[in-house]
């Protein structure tokens, strides 16, 4: 591998950018070899032959390298799975890891889901190269207007074209089409943000999130018949017994809404899965009308009404102190 893509945007982009080391030499590939007790994947040390490693876009994702001047050792990153090599951090914390079958996935450290980001690593290296140069102007600061008025966000607009720019080179990568129906939903196009979603889950049946998505933006939707499933399979698909459980209130709130007859096998499986989940629901409500964030309560409160529709929910429920 060449690499022809990456180099190109190194000498068009503005310096600084992007800052790929010069090549780790085989001893050091070698060593990391020997640590790591097993063979570096073959794109990933075909990379490193080029560049030990790379810091893309002021740390938004550093590449980690196996030599003294790499920007992150490979060996500062916790390989937690036997068929899987982290080999990438994103500032925001997320992992990037390579699969048994070349792929690359994204990893929140905090939870055992894995997204698609990459069908193979110089796709999704090339992927990241296009999404991420969208925010940032020809001095290599950040454009004006690419973040939303809270500054916290990606403007809709600019992440929608994110991701269409990212599924141009890499087409495979779910966890672009899932951020593609994120960014629809947020500019109100509800109807092209489900085929998004549909589109994703096709792509990485076994992440919850995508579906999770479909059945939200149905509900909002009002059409609780298609919000239903969508949050059965996220629910199925979840590997921790609390999210689970979250998950199947959201698939409870969608059943009863609809007048399905699952409602109460739904509302049994929600509570298997976590027996607090009442009281997690209250403390969810509690603290998001602490925080002024309505939205969140009115959700929690939905789901709390949809678990335990027996129990009187006050106005102002009272702050419960942490577990």
């Amino acid at each position: 591998m060449f690499f022809d893509r990456f180099r190109s945007a190194i000498a068009r982009l503005p310096a600084g950018l992007i800052r790929a080391r010069p090549a780790a030499t085989p001893e050091a590939i070698a060593r990391a070899e020997t640590e790591l007790g097993r063979p570096l994947p073959a794109a990933y040390a075909s990379f490193l032959r080029s560049f030990d490693g790379a810091d893309l876009f002021h740390e938004s994702v550093v590449i980690a390298g196996v030599g003294p001047g790499a920007p992150r050792a490979l060996a500062s990153l916790p390989q937690d799975r036997e068929d899987e090599l982290v080999f990438a951090e994103a500032l925001s914390g997320d992992r990037y890891a390579l699969d048994a079958a070349g792929r690359v996935l994204r990893c929140d450290p905090g939870a055992e889901e894995r997204a698609v980001a990459g069908s193979t690593f110089e796709h999704w290296l090339d992927a990241t190269v296009a999404r991420e140069q969208l925010l940032f102007g020809p001095d290599g600061e950040y454009a004006p207007d690419v973040f939303d008025p809270s500054g916290q966000e990606v403007a809709p607009t600019i992440a929608l074209r994110q991701a269409e720019r990212a599924l141009k080179v890499d087409p495979d990568a779910a966890d672009s089409e899932h951020a593609r129906g994120l960014a629809l939903a947020r500019l109100g196009r509800r109807d092209a943000a489900l085929a998004a979603f549909r589109a994703a889950i096709e792509l990485d049946e076994d992440n919850p999130w995508p579906a999770f998505d479909l059945g939200r933006t149905a509900l909002d939707l009002g059409k609780p018949a298609i919000a239903l499933p969508a949050f059965r399979r996220a629910a199925v698909a979840a590997n921790e017994d609390a999210t689970a459980a979250r998950l199947f209130a959201w698939a409870l709130r969608a059943a009863v809404a609809a007048g399905d007859a699952s409602v109460p096998s739904l509302r049994a499986e929600a509570l298997a899965r976590d027996p607090h989940l009442v009281d997690g629901l209250v403390r969810s409500a509690s603290a998001a009308g602490e925080d002024a964030d309505e939205d969140a309560r009115a959700e929690a409160l939905a789901l709390l009404e949809a678990v335990a529709p027996g129990t009187p929910i006050p106005r102002r429920l009272p702050v419960l102190p942490h577990a």
